[in-house]
């Protein structure tokens, strides 16, 4: 067992041995020619019968033909004017494909690629000390979940009540998201729990399933594509709303929250009305440190439930003393900092798997890591994103930490 429950709270005293331990091929001058002839053409932009659109891609690939037969070309490269010659018989070849040509395929008020939603951002309201009244839409761990406040409510069960009636009107266009949409990174709608709501896809499984995140609720889902529709752009002028929280004044009684702690903070907070106090915050992040209450009177926290429940310990970190014991700085702990809201977002990181969190725990309690800022090399393929998002976080974290060092000097 960890004891994590030090005046300190440094990082160092709290560390313990873990357990067991395609890119583009550039054209040659005649594909570009031809690529550029064709995207210029009224093939794509024009009403003309498909009849004509062949003829003037036949002319087209003939005229190519002739031109390379003319110039001395490697193997490689005559093949490849083959292969275009071939795809200029189809209706719209391979290089021709754009955003432009599948627009027809969208509708005119629908999100475009490549848009952003912005999430919503810590004002005043969000200051230490200040009381808010929540609701918890997700739940990673007590160190990291996802909350909705009361005064965006109205807003979006609106919002919900707008997409129903967008995308249920018999009359209305056809919103189903185009299979060309479907890539990273792109903003729709997304069915989910009975209820439309904003998403981002995060990755592509196949051609008819993707994992999304929904952005007003802090949910990842592995969704098919019959349940993503084209997002109106009316629904794109608020930003997202999902906030992230920390519990405080508690920490795991081992290397990360055990399985039961998580499950008994989820019954305590999920889908209901909680009080709550700021006490600390992270601007960057975008992270609110919460003290969580069932009512209003401010008595008998969650958090003391779960060190009652003996699922926690208790934290003297935000402490007075504690903080000016480290010059006016909070110390958080490794697992409070990580996995980090990001990597739980774009899911880098596997909820609910205790195999997962053991080899997790061997990373970021190795010394190299948090003391030499060294990242992982991880030996699983499939985690490449993973072991990128670690080193650019641990950049990060290094910045941060050169930072306090140089205030307190």
């Amino acid at each position: 067992m960890c004891s994590h429950g030090d005046a300190s709270g440094n990082l160092e005293e709290d560390w313990h041995e873990p357990p067991s331990v395609t890119p583009n091929v550039a054209k040659t001058q005649w594909e570009a020619e031809a690529a550029q002839t064709l995207l210029s053409s009224e093939l794509i932009t024009s009403n003309s019968n498909v009849d004509n659109n062949n003829v003037s891609l036949v002319l087209a690939a003939k005229d190519l033909k002739e031109r390379t037969d003319e110039t001395e070309l490697s193997v490689e490269s005559q093949m490849q004017n083959f292969m275009l010659c071939l795809e200029s018989y189809a209706a719209i070849p391979e290089y021709a494909l754009s955003e432009e040509v599948f627009n027809v395929d969208k509708p005119l008020e629908a999100v475009r690629l490549g848009a952003e939603l912005p999430s919503k951002t810590l004002s005043q309201a969000h200051t230490v000390g200040n009381k808010l009244l929540l609701t918890i839409t997700e739940v990673y761990s007590p160190f990291q979940f996802w909350f909705q406040e009361a005064e965006d409510a109205a807003m979006l069960r609106q919002m919900s009540y707008e997409m129903y009636n967008l995308y249920n009107d018999p009359h209305g266009l056809s919103w189903n998201l185009a299979l060309y949409f479907v890539r990273p990174g792109y903003i729709c709608a997304a069915y989910h729990e009975c209820i439309w709501k904003r998403a981002r896809i995060i990755n592509v499984l196949s051609t008819n399933e993707v994992t999304v995140y929904c952005v007003d609720y802090g949910q990842c889902a592995q969704l098919t594509t019959k349940q993503l529709n084209f997002l109106h752009k009316r629904f794109m002028e608020q930003p997202a709303i999902s906030m992230r929280g920390t519990l405080t004044d508690v920490y795991p009684l081992d290397y990360h929250w055990s399985a039961n702690a998580t499950l008994h903070f989820k019954r305590l907070v999920r889908q209901r009305d909680l009080y709550a106090i700021i006490k600390d915050t992270d601007l960057e992040e975008r992270i609110l440190f919460v003290n969580i209450f069932e009512i209003s009177d401010f008595q008998h926290s969650i958090s003391e439930q779960l060190i009652s429940a003996r699922l926690a310990g208790f934290s003297r970190n935000y402490s007075d003393e504690t903080i000016k014991a480290h010059n006016g700085r909070r110390v958080r702990y490794i697992r409070e900092r990580l996995p980090s809201f990001d990597m739980l977002e774009q899911q880098l990181f596997v909820a609910d798997s205790d195999k997962y969190e053991e080899m997790f725990d061997n990373i970021v309690y190795n010394s190299q890591f948090y003391k030499h800022f060294v990242a992982p090399k991880l030996t699983n393929p499939f985690r490449y994103k993973l072991e990128e998002a670690l080193a650019n976080w641990l950049e990060k974290f290094k910045r941060r930490k050169e930072l306090e060092m140089s205030s307190i000097s």
